[in-house]
């Protein structure tokens, strides 16, 4: 098992992934429950995470605006700028060349 890491860490020394980007609109409340601030945040944590990894779900309120996908070599840089376009894609019946299909020979797209 140790021979493996010790392979495993020299042959791949630096490892590369891509992550998505969650927009989050954060309200901060005092303990009286009254709500203090409200501010825009970029993270890779979703709103979910964020509430229970920054002061629980008591002390602030994450909601989620936005979303998107940072694709390729992302190591050791800023978060992504949210694209222009998004693709969008609807079911295989929205095609007009498909529409003399039956219901049920319709393709999936995923």
């Amino acid at each position: 098992m140790r021979l493996y890491l010790l392979l495993a860490t020299t042959i791949c020394p630096t490892l590369w992934a891509s992550y998505r980007v969650h927009a989050l609109k954060l309200t901060t409340y005092s303990q009286s429950g009254q709500a203090v601030k409200t501010e825009q945040v970029l993270s890779t944590l979703d709103h979910l995470q964020y509430e229970h990894y920054h002061a629980g779900f008591r002390n602030v309120r994450a909601e989620l605006v936005d979303t998107w996908y940072c694709p390729g070599d992302t190591s050791r840089r800023p978060l992504c700028k949210k694209p222009l376009t998004q693709p969008t894609r609807g079911p295989a019946s929205t095609d007009p060349k498909r529409g003399s299909l039956p219901i049920g020979r319709q393709p999936v797209i995923p």
